[in-house]
């Protein structure tokens, strides 16, 4: 009886050796189906972030170097600004890009204004050129039924888009409208 207690506790033990070494097999198989799993992720996640900075990346720099409707120039002021730049002589022109938002039905006009402001701009003695962006909440106040040009910039209102020539702090010139604007550049040449 003696030897049949020390065979079982030999076969219970070799059971539990055998068990052990089966949830040592299962673990170790869990462990590397887990870290296999994570390698795999890593990878999907690394290639999706290359195919974004290769595919994305240069339609954003494509499409900026496409929209020139919307920048005319980098230097924008407020019509309550308009007399008050550090030139003597110089043209703001102060135009509404929302007018431009469906390119379906209107002229882009600030594409236009683009050529001719670039082309004076490329002369040696050309003057200084500032954008008013008459969709700005703080420009809304200037913006009316009538056009009164003056001086006085309380007082100043517009109804359309304008270009103005200032010399020495005073309204020199100024052009009202799309067309009279495109003339007036043309002439600049």
């Amino acid at each position: 009886m003696v030897i049949g207690m020390k065979k079982a506790k030999i076969v219970k033990t070799q059971k539990s050796i055998q068990e052990s070494k089966v949830n040592d097999i299962d673990e170790s198989y869990s462990l590397k189906k887990f870290i296999f799993i994570i390698l795999i992720l890593v990878l999907v996640f690394a290639i999706f972030y290359f195919i974004t900075i290769l595919v994305v990346r240069p339609s954003k720099e494509q499409n900026l170097s496409n929209n020139t409707s919307s920048q005319i120039d980098t230097s924008k002021i407020l019509i309550g600004q308009l007399l008050d730049r550090n030139e003597n002589e110089y043209y703001a022109l102060a135009i509404k890009p929302s007018l431009y938002n469906d390119y379906s039905s209107k002229i882009d006009y600030v594409q236009i204004y683009n050529k001719y402001i670039g082309d004076y701009k490329s002369r040696d003695n050309s003057l200084k050129f500032y954008t008013i962006d008459l969709d700005d909440a703080l420009n809304k106040n200037y913006l009316s039924d009538k056009t009164n040009i003056t001086d006085n910039l309380s007082e100043l209102s517009i109804s359309d888009e304008a270009l103005f020539k200032v010399n020495n702090g005073k309204i020199e010139k100024y052009y009202v409208g799309s067309e009279s604007i495109i003339n007036a550049l043309s002439q600049l040449k």
